[in-house]
């Protein structure tokens, strides 16, 4: 294994030993402060000049670059350092245990890996300079909301492109889904269920309104799309009722509506809207959608990009990659798309991986992923 390996390998242990599940996942989990503390004494020891940049509740972006020769241009690249949280691992999630050629360990792909990998093609640039400024960026919250992403984009600072780091198998993404999840509640009456005729059951109104769902969601699967699978709906959770003898007075679903390129959030909103305006004209039954809903929209595809050129040739030199696809899963992309911001999405590791009890990178992708990054930095 070569200094530079084990220097990623390194790196990538200390970061997967730092706890930061997502707060807004999970009542325990610590978020990103302790890594970002980490990445302060990480550049401070390589006189990387660095920033944090404050998005809520103590939870801050980590930013850090190295000028290029033409100051006025800027290309991120970014990874972010929250988790999901860490349930039924059978042994220890943050011992960053390696085996078989591999990083075990929450984190380790999704997204702590591409990270690591960024960090370092950045510190080995050496003296060989950038056309333009490269712009490292470690983000909060991806798991949840993309909050972090969206500070990035609305800072004012303009970026060329964005390579946004998630595990890809070191394959090239040019589009993805977005999403918009939101509730959606049915009223009833309540009675003694001796008299079921003196209640409405909210339950069976909202047996309904999932059956029109579903027909809904089936219609969606003829939205073809050339990069990504069609739109989806699915109901994801239900809750309602009171007890077991009570005809229950209400029921709430969640919905998750995959989004792809050229849908907007308000458009999937309104189509199912007027789903529901047409239970209450020919059913009867009390049903809204409960908002704000949560928000993610599909990013513009880059297939015509001149990131996505760069990166392809970066792909094949290195790892035999490089050709166009798109994935149905959301990343930091969403937000920065919104600032008008050209991204790729492109790490080591598996997507399957990510967010189970078994997370790993193969150190060989990982390894691979360091000189794909630093020659997109210094061909971009």
């Amino acid at each position: 294994m070569s200094s530079l390996s084990a220097n990623t390998v390194a790196l990538l242990k200390d970061l997967v030993k730092i706890e930061s599940v997502n707060p807004s996942l999970s009542s325990t989990g610590s978020g990103e402060r302790r890594v970002a503390e980490y990445l302060e004494g990480f550049c401070k020891e390589r006189n990387l000049q660095y920033e944090l940049q404050h998005v809520v509740d103590g939870r801050s972006n980590f930013l850090t670059s190295v000028p290029g020769r033409d100051p006025d241009r800027r290309v991120l690249f970014i990874a972010h350092m929250d988790t999901v949280p860490t349930d039924n691992w059978a042994s220890d999630p943050f011992l960053a245990v390696q085996k078989d050629g591999r990083i075990y360990g929450r984190g380790s792909c999704d997204t702590k890996g591409s990270l690591s990998a960024m960090l370092m093609a950045l510190t080995t640039l050496g003296d060989r300079q950038p056309n333009a400024t490269i712009v490292v960026a470690a983000s909060i919250d991806e798991e949840y909301r993309k909050i972090g992403a969206r500070a990035i984009a609305l800072s004012g600072t303009p970026y060329e492109a964005a390579v946004v780091g998630e595990p890809t198998d070191l394959e090239l993404v040019v589009a993805h889904k977005g999403s918009v999840r939101w509730q959606i509640e049915v009223q009833g009456v309540p009675a003694h269920t001796s008299k079921p005729h003196l209640g409405v059951n909210a339950i069976t109104g909202m047996a309904k309104v999932i059956l029109a769902l579903n027909e809904y969601g089936q219609d969606l699967a003829s939205r073809t799309q050339p990069l990504v699978s069609p739109p989806t709906l699915t109901v994801s959770l239900i809750e309602g009722g009171l007890e077991l003898t009570t005809v229950p007075p209400s029921c709430r679903i969640w919905i998750d509506r995959r989004l792809v390129p050229g849908e907007r959030p308000g458009q999937a909103l309104q189509e199912v809207e007027d789903i529901l305006q047409g239970m209450r004209d020919r059913e009867g039954i009390k049903v809204r959608s409960v908002l704000p809903a949560l928000e993610d929209p599909a990013p513009t595809s880059a297939e015509f990009s001149k990131i996505a050129a760069v990166a392809a040739a970066a792909c094949a030199n290195v790892a035999g990659t490089g050709k166009y696809i798109g994935v149905p899963y959301g990343t930091d992309a969403s937000q920065l798309s919104l600032a008008g911001i050209p991204c790729i999405v492109l790490g080591p590791g598996s997507i399957d991986r990510a967010h189970t009890s078994n997370e790993y990178v193969e150190l060989s992708q990982l390894e691979k992923a360091v000189d794909i990054y630093q020659e997109i930095m210094l061909s971009y």
